[in-house]
């Protein structure tokens, strides 16, 4: 049974599922959603829009699979890696399922592996898409298909584990990282580990096992003895009380809070285990429970970059090419595919030094310029779709964008700054042309987006 701080969220007259609950909702477990989204999140109420955020599209890897397979080799170069970032980025704005995307995002920053050393972007996104298949259900599943990926193989150097002479490489970070973490194992651990996955090798974008080169010899690991293979070794990670604390702590702070207090990690790590680490279940009791949507969680996250641009282009309903993307997402300082080292993203205050800020505030400020002038094909931001353009009342133009971007959590302050930028021209206060000038009513409202979206407030989701 769950703790105190995962008891259910239940709406009630006086503390309903309304637009800005079911923002955050869609925020943490996607990347945000339009208006016409979030409010028929809160039309269905909300265990309904809980189911859809679980529910299969199976038809939807096929979809995208002849997307891809129509575009690649015709088109473009899928041995270049901005293409493949490109191909990811175009299906994080387009899926009916963001939440297994988003899963699949936590799971590269995890199990960070990257085409830098890869050197193959066909095993890329291969992993990637191991993420997405395995990354929803057992996290024991998941760990085991790693150990066997041929990316991972070749990044923590797989093939060079052999009986005569044990790589260490993928036992320590599988200690130390993927699963119960540094203070739980001993040094003599990682050899022993190092030792049961020798022979796991693979065969191009395949895992094979050579048994010529594995050590099946007797293993002292974890207080255990045995001739354990690496399955084995999996199975007494998994098992471990640390490993069940150290990926619920993580899963909170990807998807709840970014500094949970002990007890909740200990409340998190007791359910993770309830769940026998399955990390559907895990995360659907979370996203149901009160701490959810508590203050310690709610707009406390410092958004990624990638939930950063993706929210963005997902909420304005933006038309841009996602090649477009690569180039800013990476001047943010995250770059899919290649994570910067075997810890993947520290994130959090990381995301936001001097150069990487002002990366974000130059694309938000580019919003303004996305208009297409009836090109259907061009970069466009329909803003025409979150306001009323015909409103010539600066107050009601700035409540409304309050409401779609913030649901009204922001200062009145700021609500009046707003208000006269929208009636700043560029000699000074023209009130009289932003009231009878359709044309400079909608670029001021176009600004005015791009300003927004650079604020603090906006840098947290």
């Amino acid at each position: 049974m769950a703790g105190k701080h995962f008891e259910p969220f239940v709406p009630s007259a006086a503390d309903p599922f309304d637009a800005a609950r079911a923002a955050h909702l869609l925020r943490r477990a996607g990347f945000g959603a339009a208006p016409a989204a979030v409010a028929a999140a809160v039309q269905k109420g909300f265990e309904e829009a809980l189911d859809d955020l679980f529910a299969d599209v199976p038809e939807e890897d096929q979809e995208f699979a002849r997307t891809f397979q129509a575009i690649g080799g015709q088109f473009v170069n899928t041995a270049d890696p901005a293409t493949c970032q490109a191909w990811w980025i175009y299906r994080l704005r387009t899926t009916r399922v963001p939440l297994r995307e988003k899963l699949a995002l936590f799971w590269h920053g995890h199990f960070a592996t990257g085409v830098q050393k890869v050197g193959d972007t066909r095993l890329m996104l291969q992993q990637i898409d191991l993420f997405r298949r395995l990354g929803f259900g057992s996290f024991r599943e998941l760990v085991l298909a790693v150990a066997k990926d041929p990316a991972m193989i070749v990044w923590l150097d797989g093939e060079a584990n052999v009986k005569e002479h044990p790589n260490e490489n993928f036992a320590r970070e599988l200690l130390e990282l993927f699963t119960c973490g540094i203070g739980h194992y001993s040094e003599s651990d990682v050899q022993q580990a190092a030792r049961a996955f020798t022979g796991w090798h693979r065969n191009g974008a395949e895992f094979e096992f050579h048994p010529e080169q594995h050590d099946g010899g007797a293993k002292q690991f974890l207080g255990r003895r045995g001739r354990f293979d690496g399955t084995d070794v999996i199975d007494l990670l998994v098992a471990h009380p640390a490993t069940a604390r150290q990926i619920a702590r993580k899963l909170l702070r990807f998807f709840a809070c970014p500094d949970p207090a002990p007890e909740v990690i200990d409340e998190a790590a007791a359910l993770f285990d309830q769940t026998q680490l399955n990390t559907r279940l895990f995360l659907r009791e979370v996203f149901q429970s009160r701490y959810f949507f508590s203050d310690a969680c709610r707009r406390t996250r410092i958004s990624s970059p990638v939930e950063f641009v993706i929210g963005i282009n997902r909420m304005l309903n933006l038309r841009q090419p996602a090649l477009d993307l690569v180039g800013p997402l990476n001047a943010m300082g995250q770059e899919l595919l290649a994570p910067p080292n075997v810890k993947g993203w520290d994130g959090e205050e990381r995301w936001i030094h001097a150069s990487a800020l002002a990366a974000r505030m130059s694309y938000a400020q580019s919003i303004a310029a996305l208009d297409s002038e009836g090109n259907p094909w061009g970069p466009h931001f329909p803003v025409d779709e979150l306001v009323d353009l015909n409103q010539r009342s600066p107050a009601v133009l700035v409540e409304t964008l309050g409401q779609v971007l913030f649901q009204g959590d922001w200062s009145a302050d700021r609500r009046v700054e707003c208000e006269r930028f929208l009636l700043q021209g560029e000699s000074g206060p023209a009130p009289e042309q932003f009231r009878d000038d359709p044309a400079f009513r909608a670029l001021k409202v176009r600004q005015l987006v791009g300003v927004l979206l650079a604020l603090p407030e906006f840098q947290v989701c």
